[in-house]
C-alpha cells in the first residue's frame, strides 16, 4: 500500500510540474565571492561586534581568514497577472549561517550552512506595490559599496532584513511612500528565536504588537546622475522611521543578580533585579541623501562622483545593529527593598543613540573607482550616575567609529575586484585597567580583497 502511495504521488508530481513551470518563469542569478581578510586584533569577518580594550592581550593579536561562504544565489519568479497586477517572487540564500549563530554551529568555519536571506512576492499595479514575505526593512536602503559587506552596520547604517507585510504608492510623479508591519525582534535577521532566554536578549519575541515602519522618499533628475553601485541614480532625499512596543519580563533578570555599574577604573557590582514586567518603546528616524557631485548624462560613469549620507536617532537600537541586546538597555534605580541595603529595585530604560554615514565615491573610468566611508554611532542621555549593565558581561559602548578606503576594478559586467583598508575605533564609557594598563578604547586595522563571479 505504502509503493502503491509512493508511485501515485510522484505521477502526480510528474504532471503538476509541467502545468507550474507554464505559470512561472524562473531566473537563477547571484554571485560566487571569494574574501581574504588580515586583522590587527581578534573580530568577527563583517565587523558586527564592538573592538576588544586595547589592553586586552587575548585579543590584541593579528588574524587572517579567507572565504568563500558569503558566495549567494537567488531565484527570480514571474507568476501570471493577478487582479491586473505583475506577480513576481524573489528568494535568496547565501552560505554564512553560522556565522550568524556560533553557538549553535561551532565546527569548522568552512563547514557552510545555508542561511535565508530574502523570501518574498511583490503584486505591482502601475503605481501601486504589495510586498509579503521577507526582505530589506524600509530602514535599511542607502547601502555603502564597499568590500565588507554590510559596513558601517555597527556605525551609521541600520541593517535589517525582516517578516513583512509592506504597501508602497508612488504619488505626484517623483514621490514615493512606503509603510510595513514587520516582526519586532531584535536584529536577528528575522529568525524567531526563543523568548525564554535569560536576560531579555531576545525581548521582541515576547511583543504582541508589530513593528511599524515607514519612508517617504523623493526621487528625480535634477541635474544628471552619478553611480550607485555601479547603475546611475538621480539626487534622492528620503525620511524614514520605525515604532515597537516591546515587552521585558521581570523574570528575564533572575531576582537579587549581580549587575555592574560603573566605577573608578573598573566595574563594580551591586545586587538588584527588575522591579516588574516593563512595555518600553524602542523608536528611530532616519533620513538620507544621495547627491551627484559630478553627474553624467549617459551610461558612462567616467568622471563621476557622487555623495551617499545618512542620518540616524533612536532608542533600543539592537533591533537594527546600532546596538546588541545585552547593553541597549539599562537599569536605574529606584528603591531600596529595606533601608540600608544594598539589594535594589530597578526600572529599565532603553540606550540612545545617534550616528550615520558619508560615503564619497569617484569613477575614474567605467572600470577603475574608489570610495571612501566614515560612519559613527554614539550613545547619550546616559552616564557614570545612571548605568547599571543589565547582564554581567554588559560593557556598554559610548561611540563606534568606521573609516573605509576601497580601490575597485570591474573590467567586464561578471567580473569585480576589491582592496579595502578599513579602521575600526570602539569608545567605551568605562575605563577598566588591565595589569598596569587603563583603557576605555579598542582599534582594528583591517586590509581585505575580494572578488566576484556574477552570473
Amino acid at each position: 500500500m505504502k509503493k502503491k502511495t509512493i508511485v501515485f504521488l510522484v505521477a502526480l508530481s510528474l504532471m503538476v510540474l509541467p502545468v507550474a513551470a507554464k505559470a512561472a518563469e524562473f531566473t537563477l542569478g547571484g554571485y560566487i565571492k571569494m574574501e581574504m581578510i588580515w586583522d590587527s586584533t581578534q573580530t568577527n569577518k563583517n565587523l558586527l561586534n564592538w573592538i576588544a580594550r586595547n589592553n586586552d592581550a587575548n585579543m590584541q593579536h593579528g588574524r587572517l581568514k579567507m572565504t568563500a561562504e558569503n558566495t549567494r544565489m537567488h531565484f527570480t519568479i514571474k507568476g501570471p497577472k493577478v487582479f491586473g497586477a505583475e506577480t513576481t517572487g524573489y528568494i535568496e540564500w547565501d552560505f554564512d549561517e553560522h556565522a550568524r549563530d556560533v553557538a549553535e554551529y561551532p565546527g569548522s568555519p568552512h563547514k557552510a550552512r545555508l542561511g535565508l536571506r530574502h523570501a518574498m512576492f511583490r503584486l505591482n499595479w502601475p503605481e501601486t506595490e504589495l510586498m509579503l514575505g521577507q526582505y530589506w526593512s524600509v530602514c535599511t536602503e542607502e547601502i555603502p559599496e564597499t568590500a565588507n559587506f554590510g559596513a558601517v552596520t555597527t556605525a551609521g547604517q541600520p541593517f535589517l532584513r525582516t517578516p513583512q507585510i509592506r504597501l508602497t504608492q508612488k504619488f505626484l510623479g517623483d514621490w514615493t511612500a512606503s509603510f510595513a508591519l514587520s516582526e519586532p525582534e531584535n536584529g536577528l535577521w528575522g529568525l524567531a528565536l526563543d523568548a525564554s532566554q535569560v536576560n531579555n536578549n531576545f525581548a521582541g519575541e515576547s511583543s504582541e504588537t508589530p513593528k511599524v515602519e515607514g519612508r517617504i522618499k523623493f526621487e528625480k533628475d535634477l541635474w544628471g546622475k552619478a553611480a550607485f553601485w555601479g547603475k546611475p541614480r538621480p539626487f534622492s532625499a528620503r525620511v524614514a522611521g520605525f515604532w515597537s512596543r516591546i515587552r521585558y519580563r521581570n523574570t528575564g533578570l533572575p531576582a537579587f543578580t549581580a549587575v555592574p555599574t560603573f566605577g573608578q577604573d573598573a566595574f563594580v557590582n551591586i545586587t538588584a533585579t527588575q522591579r516588574n514586567q516593563q512595555y518600553l518603546e524602542n523608536w528611530m528616524v532616519e533620513g538620507s541623501l544621495f547627491i551627484p557631485l559630478l553627474p553624467t548624462y549617459s551610461a558612462n560613469l567616467a568622471g563621476s562622483a557622487s555623495l551617499l549620507t545618512q542620518w540616524f536617532v533612536g532608542a533600543g537600537l539592537d533591533a537594527y545593529y546600532e546596538d546588541f541586546s545585552n547593553n541597549s538597555s539599562y537599569l536605574i534605580a529606584r528603591t531600596f527593598l529595606w533601608p540600608g541595603a544594598t539589594v535594589i529595585t530597578a526600572d529599565r530604560e532603553l540606550m540612545h543613540r545617534y550616528g550615520g554615514f558619508i560615503q564619497l565615491q569617484y569613477y575614474f573610468t567605467n572600470q577603475w573607482f574608489v570610495n571612501a566611508v566614515w560612519g559613527m554611532n554614539k550613545a547619550f542621555g546616559v552616564d557614570m550616575d545612571r548605568w547599571m549593565g543589565v547582564t554581567a558581561a554588559s560593557d556598554p559602548m559610548k561611540m563606534n567609529q568606521h573609516y573605509y578606503m576601497t580601490l575597485w576594478y570591474q573590467p567586464v559586467k561578471a567580473l569585480k575586484f576589491g582592496l579595502e583598508y578599513t579602521y575600526v575605533r570602539t569608545d567605551y564609557f568605562q575605563k577598566v585597567t588591565t595589569g598596569s594598563n587603563i583603557s576605555d578604547k579598542g582599534e582594528n586595522h583591517r586590509m581585505m580583497f575580494c572578488g566576484f563571479f556574477f552570473f
